[in-house]
This record gives C-alpha cells, sequence and structure tokens, in this order.
C-alpha cells in the first residue's frame, strides 16, 4: 500500500511538472486569459491556503478555488458590479469579489485588484508606484492603496515574461499566489 502511495505521489510531481512548458509572454496576454496556481493568505488571527483556477474574460470572471486533491471546491463568478460565490446548492453575492470574501473569511484582502496585480500591472484608476528592474524592465514592485506587491520570480527573465509568484502585504494581512501555468487566450 505504501508503494502505491509513494507511486502516486510520484506520477503527481511529474505530471504538475509537465505544466511548466513554454508560458505565454505579457504581449500575449489579450483580455481573456486564464492561470492556475495556489495562494496561501493570512493575517494575524487566521492563515488558508487553496488551490486557484481563474478564468478571465474582460471584466467576467470564473474562479475555482479548492483544498489538496479539490476537496472543497467553491465557485466564485463575477461581472461588473456582482459576485457570486457558490458551494454546493449555497450561494452568497455581493458587490466586489473583496466584499464577499472578507464576509466569508474575515480576511480583508485586495481580490479585487488581483485581475491586474497578477500580470504585473496597477489596478486603473488609482494612484500607484510602480519599480522596475532596470536591467530587464520586469516590475519587481508595486506600492497601491497601502499594499505592498512583490515580484521575486518570474517564469523567465526577460521583460515579456508574466510573473510566476507574487506577494502581498498590508497591515497584519498578506498573501502569496504562486502561478503555475498561464492561458492566454480562451
Amino acid at each position: 500500500m505504501r508503494s502505491l502511495l509513494v507511486v502516486a505521489l510520484a506520477t503527481l510531481v511529474l505530471t504538475g511538472c509537465a505544466g511548466f512548458g513554454k508560458q505565454p509572454g505579457a504581449s500575449e496576454l489579450t483580455e481573456n486569459w486564464a492561470l492556475s496556481g495556489k495562494m496561501a493568505v493570512r493575517n494575524a488571527t487566521e492563515a488558508s491556503s487553496f488551490n486557484v483556477d481563474w478564468e478571465q474574460r474582460a471584466q467576467d470572471f470564473e474562479i475555482e478555488l479548492s483544498g489538496p486533491l479539490g476537496q472543497g471546491a467553491v465557485q466564485i463568478s463575477g461581472e461588473p458590479g456582482e459576485v457570486t460565490l457558490t458551494k454546493g446548492s449555497d450561494q452568497v453575492t455581493r458587490s466586489t469579489l473583496r466584499e464577499l470574501a472578507y464576509e466569508i473569511t474575515e480576511l480583508d484582502l485586495p481580490l479585487d485588484y488581483l485581475q491586474y496585480w497578477v500580470r504585473a500591472k496597477p489596478y486603473p484608476g488609482i494612484e500607484a508606484t510602480v519599480n522596475r528592474d532596470t536591467d530587464n524592465g520586469q516590475v519587481k514592485s508595486i506600492s497601491q492603496s497601502g499594499w505592498q506587491v512583490d515580484y521575486p520570480l518570474y517564469f523567465t527573465e526577460t521583460g515579456e515574461s508574466l510573473p510566476r509568484r507574487i506577494d502581498f502585504a498590508r497591515n497584519g494581512s498578506s498573501g502569496r499566489l504562486v502561478i503555475r501555468n498561464w492561458v492566454s487566450e480562451l
């Protein structure tokens, strides 16, 4: 039994690594894109981690969050002014992703900004400071609305590459998103 478990885990690791092939460049992303990865969030009293599958179609999005092996999966769908979380037959609707997440988790996270931050762009219409690497032009950090967003890892070292890891923090709340795969066209 134990050897079967080791073989199963090795297979999962090897097939998971196969997804790290050629990733699209930033210029290849249109307003329709997708990513898959893992996110961890925390504040002074709570912490959580989960898998993320995100599809963005212009201003509309579909996000699936799940625990290990798909446990506890929830779907979040959104369009401007309305975001709905569905788990089984239960649904909760609020006007923003941030508002919905806070009500459910009591974690104050900048989730409405993430559709831009994951692409190393500031949220439009709100003042931001963007710091770039002088050698390759990649965004190293964004400071916006009191949040510090760092980009310690990209898929490649060229200026066209998309982020592989994003860390964000403000006033004791923090998060990390590690992106496994980008899809440039849906």
